[in-house]
């Protein structure tokens, strides 16, 4: 399994705006070999607030294939919104996953 994460620093206030784009965006869900879709929050920082963004997927390739589509070119239009400060990626081999029952 493959895993890529997007931490987004965003100008304190705004986490509500972010958390709504992305409620809202986007279908990646449909795409081949995604798996999951997470969005976590920092509880605490001081000067800007700070998501992260978790995507699971099959495999590098099919989740190479999704930045390649129509549905990711969806879901990135339009404008930058000014209160995103900026985002750093991260790409993962997942090698140990442990779920409940």
């Amino acid at each position: 399994m493959y895993s890529v994460t997007n931490r987004i620093m965003v100008k304190t206030g705004h986490g509500d705006d972010l958390e709504e784009v992305f409620s809202k965006r986007g279908s990646v869900q449909n795409e081949p070999g995604f798996k999951s879709f997470e969005l976590w929050k920092l509880q605490k920082e001081d000067d800007h607030e700070v998501y992260l963004v978790v995507t699971r997927w099959e495999s590098e390739d099919d989740f190479i294939n999704w930045t390649k589509s129509a549905s990711f070119r969806e879901s990135h239009a339009g404008p930058h919104p000014d209160y995103i400060l900026g985002g750093e990626l991260a790409n993962y081999d997942i090698k140990l996953s442990i779920l409940s029952d």
